[in-house]
């Protein structure tokens, strides 16, 4: 095993462990626990950030007691209200994160991976909204338990590695000067750390566009382009490190199969397939460090998650729209790439240090294939004079899936 891989093992295995707990608690008790992949990434946030439960129970209920008001006002149901939840739950956590950072002088700001974790909160009160009301209270005490677990646990990893002389070899993630729990028991590591690519506000601008088209296209055709957020994500973290764009393809077609493979085995469906497919990326992701360079952190932790949702997003398909899936999904990746490029010159490591004429090519002929099928949908897209299924309907078809 290659020492700088140990500060990625200990968020794999919270990540691991707690989305075994997460499968538990859906099949046996029909609890959500805020979101598939939500209690273990608020454990490995909280080793970074010891800020980062406050802010995020505070955000929680914002967006919740929000998301109240505007389904009585607007009646608002299904995907809007999802999209509107995790914006809200977003808003939070970033206009904290960022007064602290810049107001008061505490350096705790969002890093470009740590938007990830701003979107967790909407998550969260989403699937708290969603949820029966007598099983409310008891998913919400169940998530905090597993938290403070998963915490706890990560806590005692981070202190025997700390300890170890191996600790001098870790990326500087956990055990980095920024980190509250190395600097609690005193094992901080002054190594290099990686510099930051875009700022924020690109950042915040990518997460947009990207949410933009994955929602425009899923809202007309009915294609999940790889998740909400995903396509943003993975080329804000392509251009830190390219290996993560070959790494995301790889982890989304194995997670793919093995959802494919449960599913037509034991007939499972629903938030469990998708923790089974978070963890088959995580494995894969884990794996592939052995003949990657990755060093960059934990950009391979977080891009097994991401290649486990998209994986599970491609599985849910109906099989005749995989090739448009797979086609616009290129596009809309390409289009976010070509944004960001043209703002952004990405380090040695990154994606798309010199742009070539092959680059362009590929990049045209994907967009081609990708217009190509949206033309076919867009031929055989029902006529929108017909009647829409009523909101309260649409609202128990979407409880079961």
């Amino acid at each position: 095993m290659e020492r700088q891989r140990i500060s990625m093992l200990i968020a794999t295995a919270m990540m691991l462990v707690g989305l075994i707990l997460g499968i538990g608690a859906a099949q046996l008790a029909g609890l959500r626990l805020g979101g598939v992949i939500v209690v273990p990434l608020v454990s490995v946030y909280f080793l970074q950030s010891f800020a980062t439960l406050p802010v995020f129970i505070a955000s929680v209920a914002a967006a919740y007691f929000s998301l109240r008001i505007v389904k009585n006002r607007l009646l608002v149901y299904g995907r809007p209200l999802f999209v509107l939840s995790v914006i809200i739950g977003a808003i939070v956590p970033v206009l904290v994160f960022k007064i602290l950072s810049n107001a008061v002088g505490i350096g705790v700001g969002l890093s470009q991976i740590g938007f990830i974790g701003s979107v967790l909160p909407g998550i969260a009160a989403y699937n708290y909204h969603r949820i029966d009301g007598d099983k409310r209270v008891l998913d919400m005490v169940w998530s905090l338990a597993i938290v403070l677990f998963l915490s706890v646990a990560g806590i005692a990893l981070v202190i025997f590695v700390g300890l170890s002389p191996i600790a001098g070899a870790l990326p500087p993630v956990l055990l980095s000067p920024n980190s509250d729990i190395a600097n609690a028991f005193g094992l901080v590591v002054n190594t290099e750390v990686v510099p930051i690519v875009m700022s924020d506000l690109l950042t915040v601008g990518l997460l947009g566009l990207g949410i933009l088209f994955s929602e425009g296209i899923r809202s007309r055709y009915g294609l999940r382009v790889g998740g909400v957020i995903v396509v943003p994500l993975i080329v804000i973290i392509a251009f830190r490190n390219g290996w993560m764009l070959s790494l995301w393809v790889g982890t989304a077609v194995l997670a793919y199969v093995a959802v494919a493979i449960v599913h037509w085995w034991t007939l499972l469906y629903g938030r469990v397939l998708l923790g089974l497919g978070v963890i088959m990326g995580l494995l894969v992701s884990i794996s592939a460090t052995t003949v990657i360079p990755a060093r960059t952190g934990l950009l391979p932790f977080f891009t097994g998650i991401l290649g486990g949702v998209t994986g599970y997003n491609l599985h849910v398909v109906p099989p005749a729209e995989r090739r448009a899936t797979v086609s616009v999904t290129g596009s809309v990746l390409i289009l976010v790439t070509a944004v960001a490029r043209f703002l952004v010159i990405p380090p040695q490591t990154g994606l798309l240090v010199s742009v070539s004429g092959s680059h362009v090519a590929i990049g045209a002929a994907v967009w081609l294939i990708a217009l190509y099928e949206l033309y076919h949908l867009e031929r055989i897209r029902p006529n929108e004079t017909i009647p829409a299924i009523p909101t309260g309907v649409a609202e128990r078809v979407d409880d079961q899936q």
